[in-house]
């Protein structure tokens, strides 16, 4: 097992009608696994905690966020309870991490090449002169064009596409065993977000390590992954094998969401913001599912048959 997230719990500090700190659970209990060398699809609507699940992975929490519990196991070491300065030497060497903004990423003081060469010498001794010649590699390897003319180039001067080849070549550099990209096409044109994602697809194959993809779009999940976790107000609702879990849903928001965007699976067209968690209400999507009963007011579990398993009380999983 690569990564086992485990009952990761997360609070959000809000302010309360006085003017003091309040914590407001944001996930609530989320769990999901990495295989070595497969590709899950972390998917949800808009707030349902997807990303802010990668950031505590990662100890990248802002200060309106506070880790409550749970267990994040990499290669059997615990990333929550790791050292501020050993899970430097985690992040960006051992899993790479690709966000949404490639220019957000990238320092605009810094020539792209040089970036490439300090994410190397970050993380071990090296020759300047080798980290050059990895850091052209790479940008080629990227799909960049005239990769040594680009390396001088300043963030600002290149295109958001040749930005987010870049960032990808930053979370590669260092021959991480996982990567976890956080809808890393937003904002690109239709074509551009094609090519990104099969370049993306081909390195994670190519190199055999363990990939997250965070997205809304259902359509990238059937075509690039191989594990599907669906969240839901903080919660992972519903997961098992992609092709699995969209023939035989099992969770209603599931079925909802395939139901939206029948034409290519694609993205969830309603973006509606889940409910805040509260551990009295039962069941999160309770409020929006045409099926609910009584029982419903009570939390419903995660039950399953094999590796396919839905949070619901009426969920029925066929063995596969």
């Amino acid at each position: 097992m690569l990564l086992d997230v485990q009952d990761l719990r997360v609070d959000r500090i809000v302010t309360g009608p006085q003017g003091e700190p309040v914590p407001e659970p944001a996930l609530a209990g989320v769990n999901f696994r990495i295989v070595k060398g497969r590709i899950l699809g972390l998917v949800g609507e808009h707030a349902a905690g997807k990303s802010l699940a990668a950031s505590a992975i990662l100890g990248l929490l802002r200060p309106s966020a506070r880790l409550v519990g749970g267990r994040a196991l990499f290669e059997g070491q615990d990333l929550l309870r790791m050292s501020e300065s050993d899970l430097t030497r985690v992040r960006g060497a051992r899993i790479g991490f690709v966000v949404q903004s490639g220019h957000a990423t990238l320092d605009p003081n810094s020539r792209v090449g040089a970036q490439l060469v300090r994410a190397q010498s970050i993380h071990r001794p090296i020759v300047k002169a080798e980290a050059a010649w990895r850091a052209e590699t790479i940008m080629s390897s990227m799909g960049i064009p005239e990769p040594r003319l680009r390396a001088q180039a300043w963030p600002h001067e290149l295109t958001p596409g040749i930005v987010q080849r870049v960032v990808l070549g930053l979370a590669l550099i260092n021959e991480p065993q996982l990567l976890i990209a956080d809808e890393p096409t937003a904002g690109l044109d239709i074509t551009t977000q094609v090519q990104i994602l099969d370049l993306l697809h081909l390195e994670l194959r190519r190199r055999r390590i363990g990939g997250i993809i965070i997205t809304r779009d259902l359509g990238v999940v059937a075509q690039y992954c191989d594990d599907i976790a669906v969240m839901y107000a903080g919660q992972v609702v519903e997961q098992g094998p992609v092709m699995q879990v969209f023939a035989r849903p099992a969770h209603p928001f599931t079925r909802s969401m395939i139901s939206d965007a029948p034409e290519r699976l694609g993205i969830a067209g309603r973006q509606i913001v889940p409910p805040r968690m509260e551990p009295e209400q039962g069941c999160s999507y309770r409020p929006r599912c045409a099926d609910a009963t009584e029982r419903c007011l009570v939390a419903p579990p995660l039950v399953g048959a094999g590796v396919h398993a839905a949070r619901c009380h009426f969920a029925r999983i066929a063995a596969a």
